[in-house]
């Protein structure tokens, strides 16, 4: 007999935690006493994360703590509103969080571009990370984003290499992990959705018109001529 769901909510989840369980496991990203900083942005993939996060801390024989941090700021600075609908869902999830502004070093010059603004706002979770006494930081990276990544390091710097699925930093202080680099874009959109996640809506001016975004494009229009081009230039970029 088939497994009963309860909600469509919680066929997703126990179908894209499959996914979940094969990168953390082939990636050693979670080990017995972490403590796991997730990073939340609002957007889907995030939400996700910390959702699919939760449900696999409740069944997994390697136990681990989660406190989530949502960091307030964009392109803009820090003086970004935080929707009320966001917070009520982060308190229904029954994980800590904390929200905070972004850590901008003295003159920075706004609008940041993307890099500048990737780079600040992981510096302000590493931050958070030392203080909670976090030794992981989870970002909530599919499959897509990596080979977004990809298109951009080939085209830039003429290197086909994208994110590392984990990563330390600071002589093994902290490592970056990426739980939904098996995922694909398309099935987080379903589970957003029928979860009905209140997803913040990004008001950034320079999101639209990003390299990120241009490569978000290209890799929409080439999938549809080559179905598996996607987990082909992850493979691809991933190779030792």
């Amino acid at each position: 007999m088939g497994k009963k769901w309860r909600t469509q909510a919680e066929r997703h989840a126990f179908y894209l935690g499959k996914s979940v369980d094969k990168a953390v496991r082939e990636h050693n990203m979670i080990a017995e006493g972490d403590r796991i900083l997730v990073g939340i942005s609002g957007g889907k993939d995030s939400m996700s994360l910390l959702r699919l996060l939760a449900c696999r801390q409740r069944c997994s024989p390697v136990h681990y703590e989660m406190v989530a941090v949502h960091v307030r700021g964009d392109a803009r600075g820090s003086e970004i509103e935080v929707p009320e609908s966001f917070i009520d869902w982060l308190k229904s999830e029954g994980v800590p969080f904390h929200v905070v502004d972004i850590i901008l070093p003295e003159g920075e010059p706004l609008p940041m571009n993307c890099e500048r603004c990737g780079h600040n706002r992981r510096r302000t979770l590493f931050e958070m990370a030392e203080k909670l006494g976090c030794n992981k930081v989870a970002l909530g990276h599919n499959l897509e984003d990596f080979a977004h990544t990809a298109l951009m390091n080939l085209f830039l710097h003429g290197r086909l290499e994208t994110m590392a699925f984990r990563r330390d930093y600071f002589g093994g202080r902290f490592g970056v992990i990426r739980p939904l680099a098996y995922v694909r874009e398309r099935d987080i959109i379903r589970f957003a959705k029928v979860c009905e996640f209140p997803v913040v809506q990004t008001g950034c001016p320079v999101a639209p018109i990003s390299r990120r975004a241009a490569a978000k494009e290209l890799m929409l229009s080439v999938g549809k001529e080559f179905r598996s081009a996607c987990f082909n230039i992850v493979r691809a970029a991933t190779k030792e």
